[in-house]
């Protein structure tokens, strides 16, 4: 199997979208190619620090058939899109706990 498309997401470039030939699509957090670094706040010490997950997986959809096609959301940042070989379109969110790790 091999990766068939990689895509960025353009407002939050820590945002990865892969898709590839084993029919699935993957979500990660790469906060290491990202231009902000991801922060944490750790409950012994209430103080903000570079969390220590900075290459994640956030979510992963399979699709019947191989995945060849992948787009972010043009008008909303956190809207992506899979299309695979089997004609299936399947519209998809970035998880709300991302979110907040991203804009907080």
């Amino acid at each position: 199997h091999w990766v068939s498309q990689i895509k960025y997401n353009p407002f939050h470039d820590q945002l990865v979208l892969t898709t590839g030939t084993d029919s699935i699509s993957n979500l990660w957090r790469i906060s290491t190619i990202s231009s902000a670094p991801l922060l944490t706040m750790h409950d012994d010490d209430d103080k903000l620090s570079e969390t220590s997950a900075a290459n994640v997986r956030v979510s992963r959809h399979e699709h019947s058939e191989a995945v060849y096609g992948a787009s972010w959301g043009a008008a909303d940042a956190w809207i992506y899109a899979c299309v695979g070989y089997d004609g299936k379109f399947v519209l998809n969110h970035v998880p709300s706990k991302e979110k907040y790790k991203i804009l907080l």
